[in-house]
């Protein structure tokens, strides 16, 4: 569904990827993990249309995205939460979940509602209050909802368990299975190492903008450089 091949990207002069490949097939979980600063998100602002690709390529279902705009790539699926959330603090729960709508028509989006507060029972009760109340793992669940919204064919989560508590990080990963089970396809980054090689198909590891590490979730758990730099272990 989605390939990298040789993407270099970053801002400015600085070069953050440095030609890396990889791959996400239809209804796999994948994740990406890595220290701070391995280039995590940016190689999903690259994905997404935010950071432009200075060579390599991106290809989404056999179409090049690597040179559309954002907007353009979120009309095909592609979808990205982004690290820390970024909602609208003062519109209430309805008005940032219908924002994730704008590209849709208005007869399709009441459906899409029930099926998010069907996910996230407790957004239906939050529905007329400010998203800027809610607590981070509330938050985190209205940011994931708000993707939803766009009808997504692969998700890509950027660190959502960032700043939760252990059983907050808990709830937001079985969310991440449950959209597995129903047949969406993820990208995942994620500092918890753990929880992300648990629940995914196949994971890579980034270091300083390169892929020096990949195999299935199972295989990095098991891997000693895996367990000794981000496991603790």
């Amino acid at each position: 569904m989605l390939r990298i091949e040789n993407l270099r990207a970053g801002y400015g002069d600085l070069e953050i990827l440095h030609g890396i490949d990889l791959e996400v097939r239809e209804g796999e979980v994948v994740a990406l993990i890595g220290a701070n600063g391995a280039g995590k998100t940016t190689t999903l602002k690259s994905i997404s249309g935010v950071v432009r690709a200075t060579s390599g390529t991106v290809t989404f279902d056999d179409q090049a995205i690597h040179t559309w705009q954002p907007r353009q790539i979120v009309s095909e699926g592609l979808i990205q939460v982004p690290e820390g959330r970024k909602l609208f603090p003062d519109l209430t729960v309805r008005e940032n979940l219908l924002l994730g709508a704008y590209r849709r028509g208005r007869s399709e989006v009441e459906e899409t509602f029930d099926e998010v507060f069907d996910l996230f029972p407790l957004l239906r009760e939050r529905a007329g209050q400010t998203a800027g109340t809610l607590s981070g793992g509330e938050q985190q669940m209205l940011a994931i909802g708000r993707a939803l919204m766009a009808k997504p064919r692969l998700l890509m989560l950027d660190e959502p368990s960032l700043g939760l508590a252990p059983m907050l990080v808990a709830d937001i990963f079985e969310v991440v299975r449950d959209l597995r089970r129903r047949g969406l396809t993820v990208m995942l980054v994620e500092q918890n190492a753990v929880h992300a090689l648990q629940l995914s198909d196949r994971g890579y590891v980034l270091e300083n903008g390169n892929v020096v590490l990949e195999g299935t979730g199972e295989e990095l758990l098991g891997d000693d450089r895996v367990r000794s730099a981000y496991l603790g272990l």
